[in-house]
């Protein structure tokens, strides 16, 4: 093992013209370790910066597939560049501006800038067709700060969160205009969110919540009834927001009412459906018209309420693209057409794929890899894992279908046993590998040492 220094890249694919297309997208530069795997890949622990701990193949020939590679570089080459200057800063500067003006393509023995024209224009022609634009929150603003902060924990979803947070941000500045209530009301965005169960619908709100200093609760659409039907009112959700804006009604009435698993309300046949599904959509309905409901005393205005509906909507999927369903597909489902019409947003979710989930594995500030490693970190036993561990563990939780709430269940299960002998206080460190036959562990722990 030794140490060096290179050009991180995050390696991309996209689908034009039914192709599959691959590129290189530039990260940053960081010092790291250099070692070889037990498949005899060369590999780059970094440690430094915000990639800290992330471990990529090195782009060489041995190269097969992987989420981030390493592009080693020459020390002596960029001090010489940086007029004999040997501040890491400085040139760590300096090779960023020379990194990020391209995109980049794979070679036998490394990475080199792209220049194949039709991939290049496959590239702008994708970032022309979404309205994602991340130069957009270039600028500190809370909203770039927002945004920022909840891709550490959400991965493949940046167009999503940019369109969530921008529709929030959007109905907090009307709402608290001068504008007439009627205009209000046609500039105000109701939003539903759906796509695949694990890729982040929930966790995506849960984040918001956190950060941003507006009244936010998040009710379980399952847990409610018809007025009339034993279970929670609508108007529950209404007198939780007033708790959270510390009973202030004013406060309350500019809030956000996040309903989850929204799908739920839905009545897909008679043989399925709840008696009183129906009548909460019915009831559900009176807040998204905006009308004056009336609890324990109080009057809340609707009107200048945001709503947020998440749901998976299982089988809703059509042409193996959820961004090509329409409104009718959800009526078709079981939402009423005056339900739906009131949501004048509806954001799909990337379906994630094992690439994905081993960006999240790797990447995300959630994944079981970094909460097991702060947990390793309080228990003072040395922690590492493999590529190949990665790349497994990921394989097996999209067999799951669950996304990445998939990864900790597969991940718990593989390392429970590990965690007993650890606890019990025989072993100093534990590798993370894949398992090479059918009965093997997927861990390696080394013993303490006895000293007499």
């Amino acid at each position: 093992m030794e140490f060096g220094y290179g050009a991180l890249f995050e390696r991309k694919e996209l689908n034009y013209n039914d192709r599959k297309l691959e590129y290189f997208k530039f990260l940053d530069i960081v010092v790291g370790v250099e070692y070889t795997n037990s498949m005899n890949r060369n590999c780059f622990h970094v440690i430094t910066g915000d990639y800290t701990h992330t471990m990529p193949h090195i782009i060489d020939s041995n190269y097969k597939e992987g989420i981030h590679v390493v592009q080693p570089l020459n020390f002596e080459r960029a001090v010489e560049e940086n007029n004999n200057h040997v501040d890491f800063q400085e040139i760590r500067n300096l090779l960023k501006k020379m990194f990020e003006k391209g995109y980049y393509k794979r070679v036998e023995d490394g990475i080199r800038t792209l220049t194949d024209k039709y991939i290049i224009d496959a590239i702008k022609e994708q970032n022309k067709s979404s309205d994602f634009n991340e130069q957009l929150f270039e600028k500190k603003t809370d909203i770039s700060t927002m945004y920022n902060s909840i891709r550490e924990t959400i991965v493949s979803q940046d167009e999503q969160i940019m369109k969530i947070l921008t529709s929030l941000f959007k109905n907090q500045t009307v709402i608290n205009s001068n504008l007439d209530n009627d205009i209000i009301s046609k500039l105000k965005e109701n939003i539903i969110i759906y796509g695949s169960t694990g890729t982040g619908k929930t966790e995506i709100l849960n984040r918001i919540a956190k950060i941003y200093n507006v009244p936010i609760v998040i009710e379980a659409a399952t847990s409610l009834s018809e007025t009339g039907y034993q279970g929670r009112k609508v108007s529950d959700m209404l007198k939780n927001l007033c708790v959270a804006a510390n009973n202030n009604i004013e406060l309350a009435e500019k809030g956000i009412l996040v309903i989850d698993e929204f799908d739920k309300l839905a009545e897909k046949d008679q043989t399925q459906s709840h008696v009183s599904r129906e009548g909460v959509q019915r009831e559900l309905l009176k807040i998204l018209d905006g009308t004056t409901i009336y609890f324990d005393d109080k009057k809340f205005d609707t009107s200048k309420l945001t709503v947020v509906g998440l749901g998976a909507f299982t089988g809703i999927i059509k042409d193996n693209n959820y961004k090509n369903v329409t409104t009718d597909d959800f009526i078709k489902y079981g939402i009423m057409r005056e339900i739906i019409a009131r949501f004048s947003k509806t954001i799909p979710m990337n379906p994630l794929s094992k690439s994905d989930l081993e960006k999240i594995l790797v990447t995300s500030n959630f994944s079981p890899l970094k909460t097991y490693q702060k947990l390793f970190e309080l228990l003072k036993i040395d922690f590492n894992y493999t590529n190949d561990f990665v790349s497994w563990i990921a394989e097996e939780a999209a067999k799951n279908n669950n996304g990445a709430r998939s990864l900790k269940t597969v991940f718990d299960n593989y390392i429970s046993s590990a965690m007993f002998r650890i606890y019990a206080g025989e072993y100093k460190s534990i590798k993370l590998v894949k398992p090479q036959l059918e009965n093997d562990k997927a861990y390696i722990l080394e013993k303490k040492i006895n000293r007499k």
